[in-house]
């Protein structure tokens, strides 16, 4: 049976067909690309439906830019000329409002030049996209990051990069640094748009022998991929419309081998043909991309609603924007409670809300209300024990975050936290906002939940306030701490959630 959104007025959400809209349009994509590629990169574009033109010069490329969907940089074959072209390149595009892609090939290598281009490139602000094997995103973020952990090490030889752990925080915290999506490559790919954080399992091991694999999707693919994305918008978070990218690349791999075996040279010609013919409901037909939550995105969650302040809408609105610019990492409109906005009212506020987040980067979910989360594209959900069961809000929601709540180990055990991503553990302490609240279980609860099985990344909620919130994140080993009275009340909700970013900060 259909499930019939009461937000949508019977409207239904039309099937993704993102491989057709993308064939349709037939992107034109500027390459400067590396001269080992360029040959693979032209076939694979045209494979997948896009139109592909090498470039080596501004007075070319000032013809050229007017008619893009798209231009990619790949530093494969790097010399100080290109460096100068690189840069005109950007000036152009962005004069045409032209996305940018950049693969920055081999500067996690040691070369110290290399790396240097590389962030000059990215500190033009002007990049829309960088994508680079593991090892590469790595050696970008440790380069522009004061704050870098040195027990995150890179490996990798050549262009070639191992797989990095935590290379899916990585992702997102350079995502969020350099203000534009970035995918990391490798043995399972990440990609964050700076707000919400995808897997992608596929692939093979034999594309890494197969010179130009990862040069066509770093720039070429991904690039073409950003003319189809307009249309899905509405329905798509840009992280998981590349997440569906790079399964794509890495599903016609996974055929290409079937038909020609793990044989480099047989692999190339049967990949081509596995990207022309790979169509919308193969990319759809199961769950081809992993929602990850971060324990960064969880460090201050913010939950308010118009009950918190007095039912007054504008009120909630100037508050949360407060708190989005004092540094909270996750929002959760949470409206419940006698006099509360219900129906379009509830719509149109949580629209709203929406748009304050995306704007700084915000994590959004709402509390309980599945049917609104589908309706306004939120990144996420959060239900409780009571809700819907979480198998059928996972149905529901796709790739969508979603959070349970989770009082107790007997709770725990009867959960199917398979479908969640998260978990708010309380409450910490006595709290008002919530006047069916249980009893306070202490911090030490997450690490009884933990020592229990308790995998996911979680915030403990209920009553706390600066004053006590370090327990939580310390012996109890949480990712962050939700809290509603300590931001929703505070003389200054900017500054209260930038005292609770720092707090977090010093003790992460």
């Amino acid at each position: 049976m259909t499930h019939e959104n009461p937000y949508m007025n019977g409207q239904i959400w039309p099937e993704l067909n993102i491989l057709e809209i993308l064939r349709q349009r037939n992107p034109l994509v500027i390459c400067i690309t590396n001269d080992v590629v360029r040959t693979f990169t032209a076939n694979g574009l045209l494979a997948i439906g896009a139109s592909p033109v090498m470039s080596e010069c501004s007075e070319d490329l000032k013809n050229l830019i007017v008619h893009a969907s798209a231009l990619l940089i790949n530093i494969g074959t790097l010399t100080p000329d290109k460096v100068s072209y690189y840069k005109d390149a950007i000036a152009l595009a962005k004069k045409h409002e032209v996305p940018i892609v950049l693969d920055p090939v081999g500067c996690h290598a040691g070369g110290a030049y290399r790396l240097s281009v590389v962030l000059d490139l990215i500190k033009t602000g002007d990049i829309s996209l960088v994508r680079g094997n593991q090892s590469e995103i790595k050696a970008i973020y440790n380069a522009l990051s004061p704050n870098t952990q040195a027990d995150i090490s890179t490996t990798g030889k050549g262009v070639d990069g191992g797989q990095i752990e935590d290379s899916a925080i990585i992702a997102y915290r350079l995502a969020r640094l350099i203000n534009c999506p970035v995918v990391a490559t490798g043995e399972e790919d990440y990609v964050s748009d700076g707000t919400r954080v995808f897997a992608v399992p596929h692939g093979h091991p034999i594309m890494t022998a197969v010179t130009g694999t990862g040069c066509l999707l770093g720039g070429a693919v991904l690039a073409a991929f950003f003319s189809a994305y307009y249309p899905c918008k509405n329905r798509l978070s840009m992280g998981e419309f590349l997440g569906y990218a790079l399964a794509y690349y890495g599903l016609a791999g996974e055929s290409a081998v079937q038909v020609s075996g793990v044989q480099p040279g047989s692999f190339s010609v049967a990949f081509m043909d596995s990207l022309y013919t790979l169509d919308d409901a193969v990319l759809m037909s199961e769950n081809r991309i992993r929602p990850i939550v971060v324990p960064d995105q969880l460090q201050v969650y913010f939950i308010s609603g118009t009950q918190d302040v007095e039912l007054n809408e504008n009120r909630l609105l100037s508050i949360v924007e407060d708190a989005c610019r004092g540094g909270v990492t996750c929002f959760q409109f949470r409206e419940k409670g006698v006099g509360t906005l219900v129906g379009q009212q509830k719509l149109e506020l949580a629209q709203q809300l929406q748009q304050i987040c995306a704007k700084y980067n915000v994590l959004y979910v709402i509390n309980d209300d599945v049917d609104l989360a589908v309706a306004v594209n939120a990144d996420g959900v959060h239900v409780g024990q009571e809700d819907m069961r979480l198998e059928e809000v996972r149905n529901l929601v796709g790739h969508k975050v979603v959070g349970i709540s989770i009082h107790s180990v007997e709770e725990l055990h009867k959960t199917d936290v398979i479908y969640a991503d998260c978990v708010g553990v309380g409450p910490m302490y006595a709290t008002s906002s919530k006047p069916d609240a249980q009893v306070p279980c202490g911090p030490n609860r997450i690490t009884e939940l933990q020592a229990e099985g308790l995998t996911l990344p979680c915030v403990g909620i209920g009553g706390i306030t600066l004053d006590n919130a370090k327990p939580i994140l310390q012996a109890g080993g949480a990712s962050g701490v939700a809290v509603i009275s300590a931001i929703a009340h505070a003389d200054s909700p900017y500054e209260a959630a930038q005292e609770f970013k720092h707090l977090v900060d010093g003790i992460k």
